[in-house]
């Protein structure tokens, strides 16, 4: 099994300079690594160019114009020739190991359409790194089928799988029709999608150094977006997968979408505790427009006065390194 790593970058020539020497580095390492520069206006071109020339593995492509990311990873991806596909954000780091457990896996396991593992956050605050492992959700690995996607999703709404650690067939790739640009997080779409069709494994294993900065895209996007697109992808995949069963749909939707509000609730409530007044008011809006009902626009108001006059006067609280870059 020949295995192709992809890569799309965009001004962060240092970041991705340490991306790929990292999947250089692995133990079992690519038989390529395809690099798309989706129109980078910094020194990342002269970087992959230097790199390129040192390390003949490394295929390098460039966009003259940027596409904002979705566009750029189906473009580095249809440009991958091995067996399967392993995708790495430019900023983030292969642990050494992470290639030859997910290979391995697939190659021991044919009917699994991809493998993902969890994750070390590397957070930077300071001028300072430190790790902090997310703890593992099973210790064998865990599988999601077409049965039971809708309660994996009710359970592990944060983040149903990390992009960067995703190793993948490439008849699966091709046949999922790549990442959706309608979505900024269009991994989790396409986990949805593919999950409908084939079964996904979490491996219980750490496979790569999510790396936290001021830079992360996620902070740009802000949480109550990301929450909300969670809600539409999900809806979405309950409404294909009980299309011909409407007292399921009707039950999982229910169950959905109060885990939903909760979780919003949830965001909205530590973010007054914190003393992040915006942050909590767009949890709250987001409660109230965007999980399948529209509220009263005068208890809307009310949730968010009541939150204003809480953090009002307030110093945002941070209490440890990841808070500075995470999404409020």
């Amino acid at each position: 099994m020949t295995v192709s790593v992809v890569i799309s970058t965009y001004n962060r020539a240092g970041m991705v300079r340490q991306a790929i020497q990292a999947a250089l580095s692995q133990s079992r390492p690519p038989e390529e690594i395809v690099v798309m520069d989706d129109g980078s206006t910094d020194a990342t071109a002269e970087t992959l160019a230097e790199l390129a020339g040192a390390h003949s593995r490394l295929r390098v492509f460039r966009r003259f114009q940027n596409s904002g990311g979705v566009e750029a990873w189906n473009d580095a991806a249809a440009q991958a020739r091995g067996d399967c596909i392993a995708f790495c954000a430019d900023d983030d780091r292969f642990l050494r190991e992470h290639l030859e457990a997910s290979a391995a896996y697939l190659e021991a396991h044919p009917d699994t359409g991809f493998v993902h593992s969890g994750f070390i956050d590397a957070v930077e605050s300071l001028g300072d790194e430190s790790f902090d492992e997310r703890p593992f959700r099973s210790k064998t690995p865990l599988t999601t089928r077409r049965g039971d996607l809708i309660s994996y999703m009710t359970r592990y709404y944060d983040w149903p799988l990390h992009p960067s650690t995703v190793v993948v067939r490439r008849e699966v790739w091709e046949a999922s029709g790549g990442f959706n640009p309608a979505y900024a997080l269009t991994d989790t779409d396409w986990f949805m999608r593919v999950a409908e069709q084939t079964s996904g494994v979490l491996l219980p294993r750490h496979g790569v150094y999510n790396r936290r900065h001021a830079g992360n895209w996620s902070n740009r996007l802000g949480s109550a977006r990301m929450q909300g697109e969670i809600f539409e992808i999900v809806e979405a995949s309950i409404s294909r997968l009980f299309e011909r069963r409407p007292v399921g749909r009707t039950i999982w939707r229910a169950i959905w979408r109060a885990n939903a509000r909760l979780h919003l609730l949830m965001t909205a409530r530590a973010r007054v505790k914190s003393g992040h007044g915006n942050a909590a008011c767009a949890a709250w809006r987001g409660m109230m427009r965007n999980t399948g009902r529209n509220a009263p626009v005068w208890l809307e108001r009310a949730g968010e006065n009541f939150i204003r006059w809480r953090c009002r006067g307030r110093e945002p609280e941070i209490a440890k390194p990841l808070e500075r870059f995470s999404p409020l």
